[in-house]
């Protein structure tokens, strides 16, 4: 019933509006993807659907964590799920937590007389030392400047403290360091985990119609260069637009994409 439909949204606003701790047992629902969850709920059952050996089948993003075998929601928000194998709980994170080994960018916010120091919208700024680059030393060092657009990766993360960030390129990494004539747009956290599987129809797409390079932070900034300032600024709006869309209106918006170009 509808009545019924409604009760995790009340339950979720009355947590927040009392602060209340209320224990919500998913088993007493019939829970269904696009359902809303709470923190403590066993999700097992949804995405398994009773066969523990395709555990490792499936991939747990934002918001879900696994326990004993057992599939946990440690966000509240919406219970999501793509192609039967990415599952991800799709809730409002006003700023990025630094994890160890993600790649983000960052934008040089100020310097001082060892480091750089990097918004890469958390809490804090990330610091970024000055021998942090591939080849670099105390006389040959890059010429980063406020402002710059950089791409690096999360060499140490504490909760409550500075992280600390390094460009220095490892074999089979993308290229860290900076990103220089680009375009940056911002998108939510859980759009830009979907966008840095190798499978994203969208940007296969985009590529078929014209050439551009992209860099994907885990922190929902992503970098866009193609030919033209035209043609980069087209690709942005198609990928922000891109993320209310249901996969089959991709290639529609794909068409229009290209459309736009011939005009």
């Amino acid at each position: 019933s509808v009545f019924r439909s409604l009760i995790p949204l009340l339950i979720l606003w009355l947590s927040f509006k009392f602060k209340l701790t209320i224990v919500f047992y998913l088993t007493m629902l019939s829970m269904e993807f696009n359902n809303v969850v709470l923190p403590s709920n066993d999700v097992s059952h949804i995405i398994l659907k009773g066969d523990i050996c395709k555990k490792n089948e499936k991939i747990i993003g934002p918001g879900l964590k696994i326990v004993d075998n057992k599939i946990f929601v440690c966000n509240s928000g919406v219970l999501k799920c793509k192609d039967e194998k990415l599952f991800w709980v799709e809730y409002r994170k006003k700023k990025y937590s630094p994890a160890k080994d993600d790649i983000v960018i960052g934008i040089v916010a100020a310097k001082t007389s060892e480091m750089y120091k990097v918004d890469i919208g958390a809490s804090e700024l990330a610091t970024l030392p000055y021998l942090a680059f591939t080849n670099a030393t105390k006389k040959n060092r890059p010429d980063i400047k406020l402002g710059n657009v950089i791409a690096a990766k999360i060499k140490m993360a504490t909760p409550y403290m500075e992280s600390e960030i390094s460009c220095v390129e490892y074999a089979n990494s993308i290229i860290l360091g900076q990103l220089e004539n680009g375009f940056l747009i911002t998108v939510n956290l859980n759009y830009a985990l979907q966008l840095r599987k190798s499978n994203s129809k969208l940007l296969y797409h985009l590529g078929q119609f014209v050439p551009y390079e992209i860099v994907i932070g885990a922190n929902g900034k992503i970098w866009i260069k193609s030919a033209s300032v035209r043609t980069t600024i087209a690709i942005g709006n198609v990928i922000l637009k891109a993320e209310h869309l249901k996969e089959e209106d991709i290639p529609l918006l794909i068409k229009n994409f290209n459309k736009s170009l011939n005009v």
